[in-house]
């Protein structure tokens, strides 16, 4: 099990990556974003370059973060709001910090695939914009999309998986 702090360094180099792929990003737009697309990659919404930029400055710092702060929240959160297996082992007094422990470590890896998430959707919409006219690559997106899906179904089978156990 990596130990806490790895995970953390993880997830703050990550968030460097995007901050750097946001700044990077803005001087790649133009000045009207297509920020929405139809199923077929036609673009049906629109934002100016500074709402988007902002508005994906906030998501991606947000999101992922969201994952660890739930996660921390099970050490103050009454047991009835904690849903996972065998809840009233796992929240025993004796056992509770160690599970908040165990949710956060897994949450940064969570998080840590969402910043990824993030930087994939913030390179699709360059990427889209860079066409003329605007086009949503399904390759492009599918290839954001899906290793994320993965990624998150497999977090939530192994979290599963080890809360099933009773020791």
């Amino acid at each position: 099990m990596k130990p806490l702090w790895i995970l953390a360094l993880a997830l703050i180099l990550l968030y460097q990556c995007f901050l750097g792929c946001w700044v990077w990003s803005g001087s790649q737009l133009p000045d009207r974003v297509a920020t929405h697309f139809n199923g077929g990659g036609e673009p049906n919404g629109w934002m100016s370059r500074s709402g988007h930029q902002g508005s994906m400055l906030v998501f991606g710092l947000a999101f992922p973060m969201l994952f660890v702060l739930l996660s921390y929240a099970t050490r103050f959160l009454p047991r009835g709001l904690v849903n996972i297996p065998y809840r009233d082992y796992w929240l025993a007094p004796e056992r509770r910090a160690e599970t908040s422990n165990y949710l956060v470590r897994q949450s940064l890896w969570l998080a840590c695939l969402a910043v990824c998430f993030v930087i994939g959707l913030q390179f699709s919409i360059v990427h889209a914009n860079q066409q003329h006219p605007p086009h949503l690559s399904v390759a492009v997106l599918l290839a954001t999309v899906v290793p994320f899906l993965a990624g998150t179904m497999i977090w939530a089978f192994m979290l599963m998986r080890h809360f099933r156990r009773v020791i």
